[in-house]
């Protein structure tokens, strides 16, 4: 046997083996990487539970609060409606007594030619009886 030739069995077996070990490191960091975007997925979805049952509780409280809201609506339409029958009683005294008819003057409180309609809410500029400060 030649001196500068490798035995027979290391020829074909030693390139299988490093194949082989190739092979094994490249299978085994892919399943490393599979377990790691199993955790990452796991951890997202326990993320999107959280955030759905946030959600749901954000949905809640605007509920409520929408509530909330309608019933002030209503109070400051029931107060509108009492000044202004408040401001038109004025009016209407100011015809027949002096001191009424310094106070419509005095705070330059006038009738709204067109009331608005039963429902609507008054704007700033829609005021049915307004007073102004002189």
């Amino acid at each position: 046997m030649p001196t500068d030739q490798a035995p027979p069995f290391l020829n074909i077996h030693l390139p299988l083996a490093l194949l082989a070990l190739g092979v094994a490191i490249f299978f085994g960091a892919q399943i490393a990487t599979v377990n790691r975007t199993g955790k990452t997925i796991l951890w997202q979805l326990n993320n999107l539970d959280k955030q759905n049952g946030n959600l749901k509780e954000a949905q809640k409280q605007f509920a409520d609060l929408l509530r909330k809201r309608e019933e002030l609506v209503k109070q400051s339409g029931q107060v509108q409606q009492q000044y202004t029958a408040l401001l038109n009683d004025v009016l209407d005294l100011a015809k027949d007594d002096a001191d009424a008819k310094t106070v419509v003057e005095k705070w330059g409180i006038q009738r709204q030619a067109n009331p608005p309609a039963e429902g609507k809410p008054a704007t700033g500029t829609e005021a049915p009886a307004e007073s102004t400060t002189k």
